[in-house]
């Protein structure tokens, strides 16, 4: 019997160990396909029939060299682009695009999220809050990372924009809308948070800042009237 469990210890060790390093391999396999259908492939095609025009089968080795002269051109083309950015001819690029019925609302909501991203460190900072929020509904809390904030026109509260991130996978997750004094600030830091989530709470740190101080001497207020 100890023999069977030790076999079932060791086979589920193995997977643990393994697991991480075949979701890594295939989150790289997922985005290398993708550029290479949308982008690397095309432009190898392309570069080989202009300088191959022979139909003839091409070894690995040529495939990989016009593969990388692809990759590099891509890089090129990126770092121009990256040149004209704010530029006139970006600047009007956006305003044709922003103003043709239909592309304008895709376009301009895209474009609003790359350029909040690439505003960088004040956005960068904020991510970095890591909060507590009551949800899926009242009595249960969800850690979520606060994305921005806003004033409420009636009351002058500061409302939070924060992102849920789901189990395990935390790139898809809820936007919600929640006033500053709804959220408790977690004691996690961001690696933390996200392994505690991905994880499905398996690597949840040993103490968690789960109530305000407000709610912690209501909640005792409360306890010493009943006594």
């Amino acid at each position: 019997m100890g023999d069977i469990r030790t076999i079932r210890n060791r086979i589920i060790a193995g997977l643990f160990v393994l697991m991480p390093l075949f979701i890594t391999f295939a989150i790289i396999k997922w985005l290398y396909d993708t550029l290479y259908s949308l982008a690397l492939g095309p432009i190898s095609s392309h570069l080989k029939s202009r300088w191959l025009p022979s139909e003839d089968e091409t070894s690995f080795l040529i495939d990989s060299l016009f593969s990388l002269a692809a990759f590099v051109l891509i890089l090129a083309f990126l770092f121009v682009a990256g040149m004209f950015f704010r530029s006139r001819i970006h600047r009007a690029i956006d305003w044709v695009l922003l103003n043709v019925p239909g592309v304008s609302s895709v376009y301009s909501a895209v474009n609003n999220v790359f350029q909040a991203i690439s505003s960088s460190q004040n956005s960068s900072e904020k991510f970095k809050r890591v909060v507590l929020v009551e949800f899926p509904h009242p009595g249960m809390k969800a850690p979520a990372f606060v994305t921005g904030e806003s004033v409420d026109v009636n009351s002058g509260r500061t409302i939070l924009c924060v992102y849920v991130p789901t189990t395990p996978v935390p790139t898809s997750g809820y936007m919600l809308m929640v006033e500053q004094e709804d959220v408790v600030e977690l004691n996690w830091d961001l690696e933390e948070t996200l392994q505690a989530i991905v994880s499905g709470g398996i690597t949840v740190p040993d103490t968690v800042t789960y109530r305000t101080e407000m709610k912690k001497q209501a909640i005792s207020n409360g306890i010493e009237s009943d006594e």
